[in-house]
């Protein structure tokens, strides 16, 4: 009956969060800053004719935080882990034809994410890089040759969220009460974390196939199922079934928002922009809040923005926001299935790899 359990926890939580929603106070000036950030760097993208407006949206629900200097470190981390991921995937992606080289940059890449996210002060940054190289790769799958342009857009769509981001924190954000974050040991100092090494090999393996079952059942979405699987997979040591619950109702709540409101105004851009900035200022107090639903504000905001901006203009499409919701829910099948079939093989394997299983007595 846990699935009861979530059901009514998921509930709660929300009504929660919702019952407090307000316009004033520093929550309700922290979901202003996100939302306004998302809608101005979506605006500018498009402005600029990028692939993806979506992205420069995402960036600034990502990197706004409580005071500028959080936001600042963590825009430095999503620009470096940005740039390095594309320049590396842009690399990987000449192996397109090479299934097995291909696999294994993958693999590597994802490893070293989901490790190195809670093992270096800039974790962040390697799970941002991570993500990169694998959405640049898997985004040259259908076509090698647009390589390239995938990594210099991915950049230049991170570089706008974040540069509007900047200049909004600094206009509106509070002064500065920052901590620095607490030592961290480090991605190649031992001893090694063995536990979050077979969640990464677990994780890795399955992202590595991601592309082959996609292309086998002709699924759409494949850009977001690698993003959904880190997501659940850098959780798996917390609550990766909480974890996964606000994700999915993330996505179908803001999804659901996002679809009504785009059939509602259809190509009219002052409504669109209008019910583009109330979804978020709502989704980002959820998130800001920090309660029990709080990943699901996050996600919902996501769903919003992807739901809403399908381009360099408002559309009444609804195939885009759907085949991204297919790639999310794959993402969370292959999370439960790899955890099922891989994570005991790779848990039994791993201690006699690095030499750490404990002999037994004569």
């Amino acid at each position: 009956m846990k699935h009861r359990h979530y059901h009514y926890r998921f509930g709660a939580a929300l009504r929660r969060e919702l019952g407090v929603l307000s316009v004033s106070g520093p929550t309700a000036s922290l979901a202003f800053r996100t939302a306004l950030s998302c809608v101005l760097a979506m605006i500018l993208a498009m402005m600029l004719h990028l692939d993806n407006p979506s992205w420069a949206g995402i960036t600034g629900l990502a990197i706004i935080q409580k005071d500028f200097a959080a936001s600042f470190l963590r825009s430095v981390d999503r620009c470096l882990g940005t740039l390095v991921g594309a320049a590396v995937g842009y690399a990987g992606a000449h192996f397109v034809a090479d299934h097995f080289m291909f696999q294994l940059i993958c693999f590597g890449a994802a490893v070293f994410g989901i490790y190195g996210i809670e093992r270096t002060t800039h974790g962040y940054a390697a799970l941002l890089g991570a993500i990169t190289v694998i959405l640049v790769m898997f985004g040259s799958l259908g076509a090698p040759e647009t390589a390239l342009n995938v990594a210099v857009y991915r950049a230049l769509e991170i570089i706008v969220g974040v540069g509007v981001s900047f200049a909004v924190d600094a206009i509106f954000a509070p002064p500065s009460a920052h901590k620095p974050a607490p030592a961290k040991p480090g991605i190649f100092v031992r001893p090694i974390d063995e536990d979050l090494l077979i969640t990464a090999i677990t994780g890795g393996i399955a992202i590595a196939v991601i592309p082959v079952i996609w292309e086998k059942l002709q699924l759409p979405g494949l850009g977001q199922t690698p993003v959904t699987a880190f997501v659940i997979l850098v959780m798996m040591r917390r609550e990766p079934i909480w974890a996964a619950v606000n994700r999915l109702a993330g996505c179908i709540l803001g999804g659901a928002y996002g679809l009504i409101c785009m059939r509602l105004v259809g190509d009219n851009i002052v409504p669109w922009l209008a019910l583009l900035f109330l979804g978020l200022y709502v989704t980002c107090y959820v998130k800001h809040g920090d309660g029990d639903a709080a990943y699901s504000g996050h996600q919902a905001g996501i769903a919003v923005i992807m739901a809403m901006v399908q381009g360099l203009a408002p559309s009444p499409d609804i195939l885009p926001a759907i085949e991204r919701l297919v790639g999310i829910i794959g993402g969370l099948v292959v999370v439960v299935v790899a955890q099922a079939l891989l994570w005991p093989l790779v848990a039994r394997a791993l201690p006699l790899v690095l030499g750490t299983r404990e002999k037994s007595a004569p």
